[in-house]
């Protein structure tokens, strides 16, 4: 494995009108999102002729607007190895977005004050589309308001929804998280089918996509007559076809296992199960969840045996017992991409993977515009399904297989990972309270 970096794409900008750093994580976290922070913070330390003092803000975007940011200039390289095995955001994601400027003109007043006080000419914003369109509007606010400051995105999210890039940092580790927990279940029920259950279903994360669902085909690679059903979230479900289903593969082997994305629709367009909807002063927000329940419980009905369900959940974003190599060289890569961008003066870009060999896997980072990725979804090819949608292909296990290969060295506390919460010193305030609100 190796990388390096590109330029397809550097936009043209005014000088940063200061020199410091500020990097903030945002959106769902992954296992490997504080690889990227390291790297970073790492690549920024490096340089210090051209940058000054790094903070990191708490909690994204609110984080900025609240000033909540943490001074990490100085930080050893024994916390740096530290935050490279930490699963979570060690600097607090959040699911915060700016409102349109019309909206809300003080939020963006607000950015730009915390950033003129703080000197901030460089900033490093972690995370998936949303966090993209984000970072865009900052930069081009300060840009507009005679504080100029470079933007780069660090890409990351588990979905693997990314566009444009071969694959998403932190979807390798949560996929390599799937593939074996569905691969430990299917070995489970094939034990005790007989007498017991009969069918088994995991709900995975994916709103509009269904990769975390593709990936627990995975389970063929050991088991490859496995009598599997996947329903991702780009193909309508039809009840009668997927009973159908079931119905065959029981008789044929005597159990079915089954991975469903949590944002399957029906032929109507309308989601098979919703957990609760958010209500903010501009959108709602509805959460997912309870789809796989559905199932387990419309076939325990129809086939009239006992069913199981499993819902990852957070888990499958916060594996760090588990995660890829390949995954982690990614993330830590994407961070030290970002860095790079920004060291040659690229402004409103994002880094991205290209593979640049196979077998074993290669790649670089090039760079693309914020704008360019932002509203896009890299959702499941056709050719990665079966005709009838419910199965996975031999170009699909060739796109994962490489993804999820390698493991990272787990250090062990009185028989438990030594994950302790990373408690960081914010920095005195400087000026007036500001409350960020949905």
């Amino acid at each position: 494995m190796n990388s390096s970096t590109t330029d397809t794409y550097c936009s043209s900008s005014a000088l940063p009108s200061a020199n410091n750093v500020l990097y903030a994580q945002a959106g769902g976290v992954s296992a490997v999102i504080n690889a990227s922070a390291a790297a970073v913070i790492e690549k920024v330390q490096k340089h210090p002729d051209q940058f000054g003092k790094i903070y990191t803000a708490l909690n994204g975007i609110k984080g900025v607007l609240e000033e909540a940011l943490i001074d990490v200039s100085n930080m050893s390289s024994e916390t740096l190895e530290r935050l490279k095995h930490q699963p979570g955001a060690a600097f607090k994601a959040c699911r915060f977005d700016l409102d349109p400027l019309e909206h809300n003109t003080a939020q963006y007043e607000r950015v730009l004050e915390v950033f003129k006080t703080y000197e901030i000419g460089y900033f490093f914003y972690n995370g998936g589309n949303g966090s993209m369109v984000t970072a865009q509007k900052v930069a081009d606010y300060c840009g507009e308001h005679g504080h100029p400051v470079i933007c780069v995105g660090v890409a990351k999210t588990i979905d693997n929804d990314l566009d444009l890039s071969h694959c998403s940092p932190g979807f390798g580790s949560a996929a390599k998280y799937i593939a074996t927990s569905f691969l430990e279940a299917s070995l489970d029920i094939i034990s005790m089918h007989e007498t017991s259950s009969k069918f088994f279903v995991m709900e995975c994360m994916g709103r509009n996509t269904g990769w975390l669902t593709l990936a627990a085909g995975l389970a063929k690679e050991v088991i490859p007559d496995l009598p599997l059903i996947l329903l991702p979230a780009e193909r309508a479900f039809n009840k009668t076809l997927f009973i159908q289903k079931v119905e065959q593969l029981i008789s044929e082997k005597g159990y079915c296992v089954c991975a469903v994305s949590e944002g399957l629709q029906d032929e109507q367009g309308e989601y098979l199960a919703i957990a609760g909807i958010e209500h903010t002063l501009e959108r709602d927000y509805t959460q997912l969840g309870g789809v796989g329940s559905y199932l387990s419980h419309m076939v325990s009905q129809h086939i009239q045996s006992k069913t199981h369900c499993a819902v990852p959940d957070y888990l499958q974003r916060s594996a760090s017992h588990i995660v890829s190599q390949t995954d982690w060289q990614m993330a830590y890569d994407a961070g030290k991409a970002s860095v790079e961008a920004a060291l040659r003066g690229a402004h409103g870009v994002l880094p991205i993977i290209e593979v640049t060999g196979e077998n074993p896997l290669t790649w670089c980072f090039k760079t693309v515009e914020l704008e360019a990725v932002a509203n896009l979804e890299k959702t499941v090819p056709d050719n990665f399904l079966t005709e009838d949608g419910m199965d996975i292909t031999p170009a699909a296990l060739d796109y994962l297989r490489p993804l999820i290969q390698g493991e990272r060295p787990v250090h062990f506390k009185n028989g438990l990972p030594d994950i302790a919460i990373m408690s960081f010193v914010q920095v005195q305030k400087k000026l007036t309270p500001f409350r960020a609100v949905k």
